[in-house]
């Protein structure tokens, strides 16, 4: 089980499109037809929906496989990361010279084609313009924005729940493209510890829950230091084709004297909720976050996503639309209304 579970979480690195009936295979996966759950994950994954795809991908490892199937995925899997690696081997065997000791030979092939087991977490894109126009007179309204976020798998199936511990990092940058000197503004660092895990009544709404442990910080001295720690619970939700995350959260407390944003929960609130909704090749996302408090100091922010696809089939046109507090921890006190447009790499 262990080994399907891996193998069935990194399939979809060679997954292609498929024309599924969507509905009707969602009933045949929740009644515990194991094809139908792969195909739809694989569906999903070709749409670029990595939410939808590692639920099913999850179902499908909790379902009975058979050992012929469990070959097939095995072998596939095997297959592309042996091409992968003899492609890497190829390009490299033209610019290095030769080793003749063939210990040191294959440990240098291990270096220049392992993966590293990596895969994208939250969105990797690039906006090379951005428009913020309630930016101060410190700023230009103009920016590039970017993001980079991948996730690593250390370990699964620990406590028997099919649960696969996680460890994530993701890095936002906004860049003043459009000054003289193009300054970096602002950077954004989130490492976090995770687990996921499936919830186990397969005709239920609820699909999966995440827990896991968040630090962010924008690696800044003095006044301009901000940085906070939380531990935070997700559920990951499914009502026909629309994909439902609320999460909550509780900041550990710290110093008092060395706090550098001591009321920052009054803006980000204690939680968010994502609403997430593929059509076709389309995608689109609300993250809606409140602090829940219905009188004059009320705070919040609305951030949508559409991403599209364009010539190549790992390249997405991207808009961005914000408008509310905390776009970034340096401004978390501050109200952004900005409008982006650029590319996605994941979504």
């Amino acid at each position: 089980m262990k080994k399907l579970l891996l193998c069935l979480f990194l399939a979809h690195f060679s997954l292609h499109l498929y024309a599924i009936d969507v509905e009707q295979l969602t009933d045949e996966a929740k009644n515990g037809n194991i094809s139908s759950a792969i195909t739809l994950a694989q569906f999903y994954e070709s749409s670029h929906d990595q939410e939808n795809a590692f639920i099913w991908y999850k179902q499908a490892a909790m379902l009975s496989v058979k050992a012929p199937m469990k070959d097939a995925l095995q072998n596939n899997l095997n297959q592309n990361t042996s091409s992968q690696a003899i492609r890497t081997k190829e390009v490299y065997a033209d610019i290095l010279a030769p080793y003749t000791d063939q210990k040191t030979k294959h440990s240098v092939e291990q270096m220049l084609t392992k993966s590293f087991d990596i895969s994208p977490y939250h969105m990797n894109y690039l906006l090379p313009f951005t428009y913020d126009a309630s930016a101060g007179n410190d700023r230009r309204k103009s920016e590039t924005k970017f993001q980079v976020s991948f996730q690593k798998p250390l370990a699964e199936n620990f406590f028997g729940f099919n649960e696969i511990f996680m460890a994530g990092y993701t890095q936002t940058s906004w860049w003043q493209t459009s000054a003289e000197s193009a300054p970096f503004r602002e950077t954004n660092y989130q490492p976090e510890i995770f687990m996921i895990m499936p919830h186990f009544d397969k005709d239920s709404i609820i699909k999966a829950y995440q827990v896991g442990l968040l630090h962010e910080s924008n690696g800044q001295g003095g006044n301009l230091s901000r940085s906070w720690n939380r531990i935070y619970a997700k559920a990951f939700l499914q009502y026909d084709g629309l994909l439902i995350a609320p999460r909550v959260w509780y900041r550990l407390r710290e110093n008092e004297a060395t706090d550098d944003n001591p009321n920052i929960q009054d803006y980000l609130g204690y939680g968010d909720l994502s609403l997430m909704y593929p059509w076709g090749e389309h995608s689109f996302t609300l993250l809606v976050r409140n602090n829940l408090k219905f009188n004059d100091e009320n705070k919040g922010a609305v951030q949508f996503d559409w991403t599209f696809p364009l010539w190549e089939n790992n390249l997405f046109g991207y808009l961005q639309l914000y408008s509310g507090y905390s776009e970034s921890l340096i401004d978390y006190d501050k109200r952004s209304n900005r409008i982006s447009i650029g590319f996605a790499l994941s979504r």
